[in-house]
């Protein structure tokens, strides 16, 4: 289907509370996106991280790959093409025409281990030796994301009808990630199917988005129109999806939107080089999703039965990275 003209909406988030909440239910009941301004990250952390982000992608492949992802691990770098989103809902797909750097968001807090597939998404990071300003950058970055989406969360809840805290707890100890992606310019066409990113919906709560100005591609599914709306840049706005848990979580009240990353035109005569940062805020790796009391159905009933968020999570993201057809 061509690209749609419906707009995604753009919530300014510093007002009440209350009313940005019920501003955000009604947009998460048709579309699981919509970009949020005045939302207090700094401007100076945010643009340090990335321009060196930026630079890390610049540097020579050999140096990129001293911090390679790790056989069935999460974090690393990801050379283009290891990763095809569209395997994480069972569709062969080539690799994605994009490189990425993905670190562990969340700080271990010192409580025991589920397993060793918790421990893995704690692993501490790892740094590129050439250049050495990038881990201070993203962990100041990475703070500024935290708190903004335990804000967000709280905002949530408000627009659930339910206490501004009630996902404190359940989000505290969360196995959090902060990924930046680059998507270089395409100097070869793309196999047939290959997209700079696969239609998928993200696995857990809660995604704030950087996106570069003047450099699009993403698009949203609009399921009632049959359409992929532009998921345009706003200038110093956040892009925010949920994901399947809280879909989930909200017995679909909310939806977990389909969106996907197309390829620049063909013979495009400008750079179509773009760069995003989405960090992935999640549940608590024990934490049991089960449908809210306020989202309940006639019956008194849920869609799902309960699911355990860490193996969720954990076991979308492996399907993306090894189901990967080159």
């Amino acid at each position: 289907m061509p690209s749609a003209t419906l707009d995604i909406p753009v919530i300014d988030i510093d007002r009440d509370p209350r009313t940005v909440g019920k501003e955000i239910d009604e947009t998460l009941r048709t579309v699981g996106f919509f970009q949020i301004t005045n939302h207090g990250v700094d401007p100076d952390i945010s643009e340090r991280c990335w321009q060196l982000t930026r630079a890390f992608f610049d540097l020579p492949l050999s140096d990129k790959l001293e911090i390679e992802r790790e056989p069935g691990g999460s974090y690393g770098y990801f050379p283009v093409a290891t990763e095809s989103l569209a395997a994480s809902l069972d569709e062969a797909a080539p690799g994605d025409l994009k490189e990425s750097l993905n670190v562990a968001a969340t700080p271990h807090g010192g409580h025991p281990f589920a397993d060793d597939t918790e421990r893995g998404l704690f692993a501490p990071a790892r740094w590129p030796s050439a250049l050495p300003g990038l881990q201070g950058a993203w962990e100041g970055y990475m703070r500024e994301m935290r708190s903004l989406a335990t804000r967000l969360m709280s905002i949530l809840a408000l627009g659930l009808d339910l206490p501004a805290d009630f996902f404190d707890d359940k989000v505290d100890r969360s196995p959090s990630a902060q990924r930046a992606i680059n998507y270089p310019e395409q100097s070869a066409p793309p196999k047939e199917g290959q997209l700079r990113a696969g239609a998928h919906t993200d696995y857990g709560t809660l995604t704030i988005l950087r996106q570069e100005l003047g450099r699009g591609g993403l698009q949203a599914y609009d399921g009632k129109s049959e359409h992929w709306v532009d998921v345009a840049p706003v200038e110093g706005a956040y892009v925010i999806n949920i994901g399947d848990l809280m879909a989930r979580w909200t017995n679909d009240r909310w939806t977990s939107t389909l969106h996907r990353v197309v390829n620049p035109d063909a013979g495009s005569t400008v750079s179509t080089r773009r760069q995003t940062m989405p960090f992935f805020f999640n549940a608590n790796y024990t934490q049991l999703v089960e449908c809210l009391p306020t989202c309940l159905g006639p019956d008194g009933t849920g869609k799902y039965e309960p699911v355990l968020a860490g193996p969720h999570l954990a076991g979308k993201t492996m399907k993306s990275i090894e189901h990967t057809t080159m």
